[in-house]
């Protein structure tokens, strides 16, 4: 009898795939040589029912969605500062892949070194050392190094309230032209980073973090606490505290003046932010941070990515926003 159920099961699946396609194919870079991407988030929605499937590239850029019933499905990327928004309707037809090639052009407009291609380069897995990690003296995680940047693995899922996605549709609009890096300004804390290599200076009361291009910032580590009426700012007042194996940083003081997502999620004055960082190796520095703001979010959420140890010939160069800047005249005239 269980035979009998499971050929009729097997049956009904051989059934159930020869009655629906499938859409795959690869995400590249427009301009270059077309660099794959890495970590794009692919929306497919059926013209007719409105079912939508989700998907992300793998590290060669490839990506496969099955299972989808025959028809019309408009497939969707956003991958917001960097490169503009693709669209295209794509016929599945019966027991058959379609095939779609996706390229993606760029949003910025020619600074030295800023580009889709740049930026994929930046985000590509790098080969990472091997080893136990690192201790302090009293037998602390050594956060200490330059890590290169990391996209989140996992962005989370924030549930904004009505009027921020209201500002967030507006800012898609726009073609995120007033994100704060085309006005110069940093990304702030949930943002550090993201793109360039960051830099830990730990000590036993302060950590000191610096990304290129951006403003210091200082975790105290010596058990104070935060200031009662802060003077909010791009990166608030951080304190940090050792949770066994994991350094805990608690942030407020922050001001809303920056953005908290690519696809601008705003940052406000009542956010709270916790960040997590664990060294579970001499290569990987893993990062969970934490956003709570009542009065942009229904409820806090998490995202996570890890980052990898730069190469031992890496460095924290100097970076000046303003310097050979040629972005800026072309957003305000958006």
């Amino acid at each position: 009898m269980r035979n009998i159920v499971y050929l009729l099961a097997c049956c009904a699946a051989v059934g159930w795939a020869q009655n629906t396609g499938a859409i795959s194919g690869r995400v590249l870079t427009a301009a270059g040589s077309g660099e794959p991407i890495p970590n794009a988030p692919i929306l497919v929605k059926n013209a007719a029912t409105g079912a939508s499937y989700s998907a992300r590239t793998a590290s060669n850029g490839s990506y496969s969605l099955s299972g989808l019933a025959p028809g019309n499905y408009e497939v969707s990327v956003e991958y917001p500062p960097i490169f503009i928004p693709f669209k295209r309707t794509v016929r599945v037809a019966q027991a058959q892949a379609a095939r779609l090639e996706i390229r993606l052009d760029d949003v910025l407009l020619n600074t030295l070194g800023d580009s889709g291609a740049e930026f994929v380069k930046l985000i590509a897995p790098q080969p990472t050392p091997k080893g136990p990690t690192p201790r302090t003296r009293d037998g602390k995680p050594d956060l200490s190094g330059i890590w290169l940047g990391a996209i989140p693995s996992d962005p989370g899922k924030p549930e904004p309230l009505p009027w921020v996605e209201a500002l967030m549709k507006k800012r898609g609009e726009d073609m995120a032209k007033d994100i704060p890096t085309s006005l110069c300004l940093p990304f702030g804390v949930a943002m550090s980073g993201t793109f360039g290599p960051i830099k830990f200076v730990q000590t036993p009361k302060l950590l000191v973090i610096i990304e290129e291009g951006d403003p210091p910032r200082q975790v105290f580590l010596d058990g104070r606490g935060h200031p009662k009426d802060p003077n909010p700012s791009f990166y608030g007042h951080s304190v940090g505290r050792w949770e066994g194996e994991t350094l805990v940083v608690d942030t407020t003081g922050l001001n809303d003046r920056t953005w908290i997502s690519f696809d601008g999620l705003p940052q406000t004055e009542m956010q709270h932010v916790t960040e997590r960082y664990r060294r579970p190796d001499l290569g990987h520095l893993e990062v969970e941070v934490t956003v709570d703001d009542p009065s942009a979010f229904q409820k806090p959420w998490t995202m996570k990515k890890t980052h990898s140890l730069a190469p031992k010939n890496e460095e924290i160069m100097e970076s000046i926003c303003q310097e050979n800047e040629r972005d800026q005249r072309h957003m305000a005239a958006q």
